[in-house]
Parts: structure tokens; C-alpha cells; sequence
């Protein structure tokens, strides 16, 4: 099976339903995608999605013990804005659709997939994936076929 086939098949597993038109932004150790970038031309403002199971139910549950507030506070609403800023001028929206000024943290999902894909490195993921440890598990890849049965 095409690569691209394989890709198909997998990021429709991870997110339970047929993809709509993206690139594979990251992989995970086991080769398969843990994180997409939507196409352009979609008025969506989340560009960059995590779709690896294991590492979107770890920082779902960073997010649910207070993690978005918590790393607002401590990195500062300064170094938050500065990465608004980047992607408000790279891609035309703040991260995950923030509106207005003011550095907020919504959703470390978001901030997260930007790093990982190398889009847009940044204190806000670092931060996160520093708090997840290894969030992928061991041995064997959590989008396999096996794992899905």
C-alpha cells in the first residue's frame, strides 16, 4: 500500500472518521502520524491538529487538572502573546482561533501540534510535553490495527 494510502488509513483511526484534505505534519516513533496540518484552504483556525490517541488523551488530561491556566501563569502573558503574534502573521489567525489581544492560553492541544510539526517551536509545548514525559507507549504503536479491536 502507497504511503500516502498508509497515512490515510491511519489518521482516520485516530480520529474515527474520514480525514478531509491534509499533510502529514509529524510522526511518532513507530513512523505513523501523530500530527496533521489541515489544508489552507478550509476557513478552520486550528492549522495543526494532534491526531496520536496516546499523546491527545495525555494532554487532555494535563488540560482537565488546570494545565491551560497553570501554563498561562507561568510562562507569562508576554512570551503567550509572542507566539499569538507569530502565527497571527504566519497563517492569519492566533492559535486555536484566540480572539483578540491579550496572551491566553485555549488549548495546549494546539500549541502542542505547532512544536511538534516544527511550525512554529514554542515555551507553551515545551512546557506541556516537559509535564507528559513519554505520553506514546511502549513497544507498540497505539494506531495499529491490533490496538484498534
Amino acid at each position: 500500500m502507497p504511503e500516502a494510502s498508509k497515512d490515510l488509513e491511519a489518521v482516520a483511526r485516530q480520529l474515527g472518521r474520514p480525514p478531509r484534505p491534509f499533510r502529514v505534519a509529524a510522526r511518532c516513533a513507530f513512523g505513523v502520524p501523530s500530527v496533521i496540518e489541515n489544508e489552507r484552504s478550509r476557513n478552520m483556525p486550528t492549522s495543526f491538529w494532534i491526531t496520536c490517541p496516546s499523546l491527545e488523551k495525555a494532554i487532555s488530561r494535563l488540560e482537565s487538572a488546570g494545565g491551560v491556566r497553570t501554563a498561562g501563569a507561568e510562562l507569562g502573558e508576554e512570551t503567550v502573546e509572542e507566539i499569538h503574534a507569530h502565527h497571527l502573521v504566519r497563517y492569519g489567525t492566533r492559535v486555536a482561533g484566540m480572539g483578540g489581544p491579550g496572551g491566553h492560553v485555549k488549548c495546549l492541544h494546539a500549541f502542542t501540534a505547532l512544536h511538534i510539526s516544527g511550525a512554529i517551536p514554542n515555551p507553551v509545548a515545551e512546557w506541556t510535553l516537559e509535564r507528559l514525559g513519554n505520553p506514546y507507549p511502549k513497544g507498540a504503536c497505539c494506531t495499529t490495527k491490533a490496538s484498534q479491536t
